[in-house]
């Protein structure tokens, strides 16, 4: 869990106590003056004595004028700690909140490929049937597009997702380069996805780079922000994953997605955060921390978990993902779980103009939470 730099306690400078100021210039000055009488001559002049009486009166206020001067010092030197903290941390949540403008979203699964199935999270459409494909130990739910052997699948579904890419309306208004592909997945699909993609026309860079979890994302984010400021500049993020093994009473499943990146983008992908086993946080606080980078006052609108355990986990903090509880649809999908909760969730967002929350748990069994929005915020 990310959290704002640590700083150093400030020094709170104590205030004089002017109660014991006072006493001690009457009792020292009550001595003085009994000392003084004592050994005042007689016919000494009177100017004298009070010259004398004056001087212990004076280099008290010169202490307490000293005194005070510490104690303003102080105050000064703590409001200008307190302003540069805060100053500080207000740019770290300005950071954290930045997002992913997504223009177009892709998915494909064990649904297929029409996206209109993932659209309004699944609840129309009935969980796939599981099969056993050949040399298979175990039943897999499989994405109906391609018929490819079982080790043979992550490029066959890499290159049908390019396939889909290219016949996106929108590829047409981003004429100029892209700026660079984050890819998800191992290096022979991203070779087919690129290659075709390439073959169709699109003008790629060399840019790659890697998303495998949220440290990633964190990276793409500030990335984006700082090389593509031009409403010209678009970049795909996209992956597949085909999962070959699971636990027992799990299902082996495979997905692939595609966000085209831009200015243009309405739905915005706010950066994700684990659920870390810190003695001082809870699940509560990581759900609050999330909705602050959203800028949201309470929960999402709606929220989906890519399994049980996700789903249990952030109940206390009032995400609530009962009625979207999506691991029947998709099996277990290891590293690409949290960034096929991500992809729904921006399609939610786009479909209802509702912020709309994930749940999901990635392939080292961290427990993952974020949340997607509109431009026009809740």
């Amino acid at each position: 869990m990310n959290r704002p730099p640590p700083f150093p306690d400030v020094f709170e400078p104590g205030q004089p106590h002017w109660r014991r100021w006072w006493q001690a210039l009457l009792v020292t000055w009550g001595l003085q003056l009994s000392v003084l009488w004592a050994l005042f001559a007689p016919g000494q002049s009177w100017l004298e004595f009070c010259l004398w009486s004056a001087v212990l009166p004076l280099c008290w206020a010169l202490a307490l004028a000293l005194r005070v001067l510490a104690w303003q010092i102080g105050l000064f030197q703590r409001d200008v700690h307190r302003r540069t903290v805060e100053a500080f941390t207000q740019r770290w949540w300005d950071r954290r909140s930045l997002g992913l403008p997504v223009q177009q979203v892709l998915l494909l699964g064990p649904a297929g490929d029409v996206q209109l199935h993932y659209q309004n999270m699944m609840a129309a459409v009935p969980a796939p049937l599981a099969t056993k494909p050949e040399g298979a130990t175990q039943p897999m739910l499989r994405c109906p597009v391609s018929l490819s052997a079982t080790g043979a699948r992550a490029p066959a579904l890499a290159r049908h997702l390019a396939r889909l890419t290219l016949a996106l309306p929108e590829l047409s208004e981003h004429r100029s380069m892209l700026r660079a592909i984050a890819w998800l997945g191992d290096e022979g699909s991203q070779a087919a996805f690129v290659e075709l993609l390439i073959k169709g026309g699109v003008a790629v860079a060399n840019t790659r780079l890697p998303l495998q979890d949220l440290r990633d994302l964190d990276r793409l984010i500030d990335a984006f922000h700082v090389d593509c400021r031009d409403e010209s500049d678009w970049l795909l993020c996209a992956g597949v994953m085909s999962v070959e093994q699971a636990g027992e009473a799990e299902l082996p499943g495979e997905a692939g997605f595609l966000w085209l990146v831009s200015r243009q983008g309405r739905q915005v992908l706010h950066r994700g955060e684990y659920l870390s086993h810190e003695a001082d946080k809870t699940a509560a606080d990581l759900c609050a921390q999330i909705q602050r980078y959203a800028g949201l006052d309470a929960a999402p609108f709606a929220s989906l978990a890519l399994d049980q355990a996700s789903q249990e986990a952030f109940v206390e903090g009032k995400w609530g993902a009962g009625e979207h509880q999506l691991s029947g649809h998709w099996g277990v999908l290891a590293h690409i779980a949290p960034f096929i909760g991500m992809s729904l969730a921006l399609l939610q967002a786009g479909e209802a103009g509702q912020s709309c929350g994930w749940l999901s748990r990635d392939g080292d069994k961290r427990l993952a939470i974020g949340v997607a929005t509109t431009h026009d915020k809740d």
